[in-house]
């Protein structure tokens, strides 16, 4: 007896005279990409699209997602983001959970429904999002008895950082646990100042803002706060991710420019999930003692049984956009000295503006 049959959803499907392939979402529009029902677990999420003519589509676009018939989804986040994007770009992320590489996205954690399960992308940019193409494999199970923990996944970002207050990565309230954490981070501090001894420590030429560490509480419990090293050590690097980029099944850093001061990290808690049961609140701080300004941005992964806490209202498209990296590459050209700033300076934004330093 077959106790789950695989099914699979995909952009070819909306067209009713199955002519098209890829789906074009309007301005302003939202797009159901598919609508199931019963009992279930979506395996397989994978989707591409090309950014020539659209850049910023993958901060623009918002995917949500919402279980068993809620109202409020349990995955809101910029489309790119979900997937692990860095600062709005497809670096190569290569991990158990999270695909980035050969052209595509793709989402391979569990994402199990009770009741039924609607997935839906909205173009909040001013253009038409164009040749989007996706497949969602799901597995058709008997009907539950009792509910399972669905997926959730928040966006946040501050930009810049508040002097002495860590960056709020999540507040989830209820039972579940954490399964994963994407953040892509930029200094936005003036670092080339007296003292110069700071320079290497602790501003670190502005990778210093990786000295804050992360601080996990759970169910209220501040007294046994998890607390790590430092925001590279919590991501399994060290020594400012020395030797990235790179990408395990656990933890990586896709991206690290030393000229924009630029970011980005994953660590997927595959054998070591957070647990908890009433609530749990992750702060991460910016440079030691929450001293160094930046722009951080965070995806969080977590299952838990609904209801789950309202989530912060997204900002508006333009907001989630990446910020010029101009003050980072502005100290690099001033530390070269007077008579060569003017030249490195130039230098500097050509490479960035080709794309070689991120």
């Amino acid at each position: 007896m077959v106790s789950s049959r695989h099914r699979l959803v995909t952009s070819r499907d909306l067209d009713p005279a199955r002519r098209r392939k890829a789906l074009v979402i309007e301005a302003g529009q939202t797009q159901t990409l598919c609508r199931l029902t019963g009992a279930g677990s979506i395996t397989r999420f994978w989707m591409t699209l090309p950014l020539t003519g659209q850049g910023p589509v993958l901060k623009d676009a918002v995917l949500r997602v919402y279980w068993d018939g809620e109202s409020d989804p349990s995955i809101e986040t910029p489309l790119g983001d979900f997937f692990g994007a860095s600062f709005g770009r497809p670096r190569r992320l290569v991990s158990a959970h999270l695909v980035i590489t050969g052209g595509a996205y793709l989402c391979r954690f569990e994402m199990p429904f009770n009741t039924g399960a609607r997935i839906e992308v909205e173009n909040q940019g001013s253009r038409p999002l164009r040749h989007l193409f996706f497949q969602v494999g799901y597995l058709e199970e008997p009907a539950r008895t009792t509910p399972v923990p669905t997926l959730h996944a928040q966006y946040r970002r501050e930009d810049p950082t508040t002097s002495g207050r860590s960056f709020a990565v999540l507040e989830a309230r209820g039972e579940g646990w954490l399964a994963g954490l994407k953040m892509d981070l930029q200094c936005r501090e003036w670092w080339l100042r007296p003292p110069l001894a700071d320079l290497f420590l602790p501003r670190g030429f502005g990778l210093g803002i990786l000295e804050g560490w992360e601080t996990m509480v759970v169910d209220g419990d501040g007294a046994n706060a998890l607390c790590g090293t430092g925001t590279e050590d919590y991501f399994s690097g060290g020594f400012y991710f020395l030797g990235r980029p790179f990408c395990t099944p656990t933890h990586g850093c896709t991206h690290l420019g030393l000229l924009t001061g630029r970011v980005s990290a994953y660590r997927l808690h595959l054998d070591d999930p957070i647990h908890f049961e009433q609530s749990l609140d992750i702060g991460l701080d910016h440079g030691l003692e929450n001293s160094m300004a930046g722009d951080f941005t965070s995806v969080a992964y977590w299952y838990q049984q609904e209801p789950h806490h309202p989530f912060p209202a997204l900002p508006p498209a333009a907001e989630r956009r990446p910020g010029m990296p101009w003050k980072n590459i502005a100290q690099w050209a001033l530390l070269g000295g007077s008579i060569i700033a003017p030249m490195a300076g130039l230098v500097a934004v050509v490479v960035w503006l080709a794309g070689g330093v991120g």
